[in-house]
Parts: structure tokens; sequence; C-alpha cells
């Protein structure tokens, strides 16, 4: 009896604090998947998955449920990765992971990761502004509608450069939406704001989080708004440096995909965040974050080139590169 009440206590412990080791030492990893290799005797590749979870050592039978990023129940996985990566995140211990390694169409497996927000200034770097009438914003008609994605903290899209007076209709190709959550709902977004959803499962947040692509720290909409903010007029801060406060882009659109939380942005929700991204429709990801491992870039990149090229016998391999370079730029054709 004392057994099965520690076992059960630890379960959950893990089910609130997944960071926390209990006492199976679990933690969550990602896993790269060679889709094309499912047994045709599954329905799915999530059948395929769950089948290959549960026939690891010590893997529980009676496998724990989590809420997936839109509040459904999803059973063995964190999330299911479809368009841009293959594979899924899951809890495991190093053990199990190194047995998943091993197993017929796994490329990869690696442990989640803690990045960080971080903000550049590269307008003026980059020769992005508005003041020239012969200029990129200009020729493109300051970026109207162009989708940009951004994997931030979420949004406040209440502030006025996110206003969507003398915008068109929103591009007819968007596949998104907005999600309800905590202090958001989907009226929120508007012609200017045209999606929010957040990704939570790779780290559970704690009770002072907003389970929404709300903004309860301010970096999402401070970069939002740097990118494609509105112009407004007699922007200043507490009344000192008056002028007017625009985004590079003001005419573009903004998907929110809140991937990060109260301790930093998991590998497993930003992949999350960006595989939605594109399966949704946007021209381009922003994600203002630290890498001391270009672990997470490279194998956007990998995934960018594999799609592309129809190559899947590239291998994921970790290298370390720091500081990582101040701009990069993918083409996704």
């Amino acid at each position: 009896m004392g057994r099965f009440w520690l076992q059960n206590f630890t379960t959950a412990i893990f089910l609130y604090f997944p960071l926390i080791s209990h006492c199976q030492s679990t933690q969550t990893f990602i896993v790269r998947v060679q889709n094309d290799l499912k047994p045709s005797i599954f329905s799915s590749v999530e059948a395929w998955y769950g089948a290959t979870l549960r026939t690891l050592t010590s893997y529980p039978l009676d496998s724990l449920e989590s809420k997936n990023s839109n509040g459904g129940k999803q059973t063995d996985f964190l999330h299911v990765y479809k368009t841009v990566f293959h594979g899924f995140s899951a809890r495991l211990s190093a053990e199990q992971a190194e047995e998943l390694s091993r197993r017929p169409g796994v490329l990869g497996v690696v442990p989640d990761r803690v990045r960080h927000i971080q903000t550049t200034r590269s307008p003026l770097f980059l020769g992005l502004t508005g003041n020239n009438p012969t200029g990129l914003i200009t020729k493109s008609d300051s970026g109207s509608d162009v989708i940009i994605g951004l994997l931030d903290t979420g949004i406040s899209p209440e502030r006025r450069s996110f206003h969507d007076v003398g915008l068109g209709p929103v591009p007819a190709r968007w596949k998104g939406e907005c999600i309800d959550g905590d202090k958001f709902m989907k009226t929120s977004c508007n012609k200017k704001v045209i999606g929010a959803r957040y990704f939570s499962a790779g780290y559970k947040a704690n009770s002072s989080n907003v389970l929404s692509p709300r903004d309860s720290d301010g970096h999402g909409t401070h970069t939002a708004s740097t990118a494609a903010g509105r112009e407004v007029a007699n922007a200043s801060l507490f009344g000192f440096a008056a002028g007017v406060a625009m985004g590079i882009a003001p005419k573009a659109r903004i998907a929110v995909y809140k991937v990060c939380w109260e301790v930093g942005c998991l590998d497993s929700d930003v992949l999350a965040g960006f595989d939605k991204a594109v399966e949704d429709g946007v021209d381009v990801v922003s994600a203002s974050m630290s890498y001391p491992s270009l672990l997470l870039a490279e194998a956007l990149l990998l995934i960018i080139l594999n799609r592309s090229l129809s190559d899947h016998s590239v291998p994921w391999r970790e290298e370390s590169l720091s500081p990582p370079p101040p701009v990069t730029a993918a083409l996704m054709t």
C-alpha cells in the first residue's frame, strides 16, 4: 500500500511540475521520426508513436493524459509535429530515450531545453526605415498583407499599435484561428492580429502564468509592435521622448504563438508553435530568443531543407556555436 501511495504521489508531482525529476528521473524529450517507415498495420502516425512508446522498458501502460496546446486531452505525447517537423515530444527516462533512439524510424532523440526571450535593435542595421521613398518599406506598401508569425510571450491586443483601421480583409490564404483562454477572447483578434494560439504542454506553466495567448510579460507585445505595429502618434515614456511609434511593416498581419512562459521557452513548445505557424500559412516567423547552442535553429534549418529536398537521410546532430549570429534568414519553398 505504501509503495502504491508513493507512486501516485510522484505521478501527481510530475503532472504539475514536469521539470522536477520524479522517482524515475523522467524528463521531456523531442523525437524526430521518419514517417514513411510507419508499418501499415497502424492507421495513423500517432497510433504508431503511441505503440512504440508503450513497448519501452518500464513505460506505464496506463500512460498519463496531458492537455495539449488547445485544451484537448492527448495521451502519451506532449506535442505531435506534422508540418515542417515529423515526430513528437514525450516524457521519458534517460534509459527509455536511449532505447527509443535505436528503434526503426527514429532519427533522433534529444532532451528538451529552456530558452530565454531576447530583443535586438535591427531596423537601422538592416536599412529598413520608412522615410525613404525608394526604400523597401515604401515599395512593399509597408508590408501589406504579409503574415508574421510571432513566437514569444503572447500579445496584449488592445494596444493602439494593433488597431485594424484601414486594413483590408484578412488574406484568404490564412488558415489559423484565435484561441480562447485566460483573459483572452476570440474577439480580441481583428484584421491586424489575425490569429492567436498558445503552447504550454512542454512546460506546465505554474498558476501565476496566464494560460492563453495573453501577454503577461510584455516582451511579445513589444516585439510584435516592433515588427508590425501601426502608427501611433504622441507615444512617449511617461511624457518623455514623445514622438510617433511605428513598426517596420505597419500593414503586415500578426499571428501570435505564445510559446514562452514565466521561466523561459521550451524547445518542444517552440517547435510546436513553429510547426503550427507554417501549417496556418504565415509568411515570416519571428522568434526573439537566445540559443547558446544552435540545436533548435539547426533543427529548423534541417527541417526546411528536408521538406524542400525530400531527403530524410540527414542526421540530427547537436553542435554548439556561441554566440549565435545576429541575423539568421531561411528560405522556405
